[in-house]
């Protein structure tokens, strides 16, 4: 009788390991090790159709210590060096979220206003346009969705500021990451936070939609024109140095340009109650025959911000405002230097 050899359990393991490896190895050596396709799927995938225009955000950023701008007049900021700007072109940026927009050929400014967040009013208060055609290809706007865009004037401060919009002057250093509040600069841009646009639209009405070195106080008739007259209470020839606007008592009156405080003074034998303010370039504007003041000495106001209500004081025979500009001691016709 033949002896059966017990099967070794060694030999029966490398036979399976055997097995699997010719299945495995062709399998291995097709796929080549190949990535997921779907990882290129969501990579490439693109929209339909990109947004015309696209809106860039730029960092806030401060000039040089005692690298000051000159102050603008109404008529717009002062110019920027957009040379190496293209329509689309995307910067990152930190807080405060101030965006830019580089305006497209045939953009119109409400389509732009649509893209950037914002209303008109708030595009045209953001970059100190009295009209919405006041742009052209080419030229940078800056919006924000937070609040409203702000050029700080040389002489400017904080304090100023806060009065101006009613914003307190926390919330706007907080929003602008500024940590000394007296250590500002002007030519900054920065944002203030809730802030919203009935003030420019008050200039864009004064100023007739017309970029001009002056805007009206306020609205109504001339009953005296500057130069020679018969005063209406002394009956004597003498120069009048302004033109009298006809409106009733508490009318407000809004500066004319962005300026100092210069003077406030009660002269029951003249102007009444008067307001002047000291301008860029040696322009001053007075206010006479008021019968509320709204602004202090030494304060700095915005072109179209409240400074005072008509009123009927001084040597007048009703009520009405006083208004002068005067070139340095000159006066001079206001209704050369206001729009039409």
């Amino acid at each position: 009788m033949t002896e059966k050899k017990p099967i070794r359990k060694d030999r029966v393991l490398l036979a399976l390991l055997a097995l699997v490896a010719v299945i495995l190895i062709p399998i291995l050596l097709s796929s080549g090790g190949s990535k997921p396709s779907s990882q290129t799927t969501v990579a490439t995938t693109q929209p339909a159709e990109a947004t015309p225009g696209p809106i860039d955000v730029t960092p806030l950023t401060e000039p040089p210590s005692g690298d000051e701008a000159t102050p603008p007049d109404i008529d717009g900021l002062p110019g920027e060096d957009v040379s190496d700007e293209t329509p689309g072109e995307q910067v990152t940026s930190t807080s405060p979220v101030i965006l830019t927009h580089v305006a497209a050929e045939g953009e119109t400014f409400n389509q732009i206003a649509s893209q950037m967040g914002v209303t008109p009013e708030e595009l045209m208060a953001d970059n100190n346009l009295v009209s919405i055609g006041a742009i052209t290809a080419g030229e940078t706007l800056y919006a924000s969705s937070d609040g409203l865009v702000h050029v700080i004037k040389s002489g400017q401060t904080l304090t100023d500021i806060s009065i101006t919009y009613g914003v307190s002057i926390d919330k706007i250093a907080q929003a602008n990451g500024i940590t000394d509040p007296g250590r500002i600069f002007a030519g900054q841009r920065i944002l203030i936070p809730g802030a919203i646009a009935s003030l420019w639209q008050a200039v864009a009405r004064l100023s007739h939609g017309q970029q001009a070195r002056f805007i009206w106080p306020l609205e109504g008739d001339i009953i005296s024109p500057f130069g020679w007259r018969i005063h209406p209470v002394l009956g004597t020839r003498h120069h009048h140095n302004g033109i009298d606007i006809d409106v009733p008592v508490g009318t407000m009156v809004r500066a004319a340009a962005p300026g100092t405080v210069s003077q406030i003074y009660d002269d029951p034998e003249g102007y009444g109650t008067a307001v002047v303010l000291q301008h860029a370039d040696g322009y001053l504007t007075i206010y006479g025959h008021l019968s509320s003041i709204l602004v202090s000495p030494g304060q700095y106001v915005e072109v179209g911000q409240p400074i005072a209500e008509s009123g009927n004081t001084g040597l007048s025979t009703g009520p009405h405002l006083h208004f002068e500009i005067r070139n340095g001691e000159f006066p001079v016709d206001p209704q050369r230097y206001l729009p039409s």
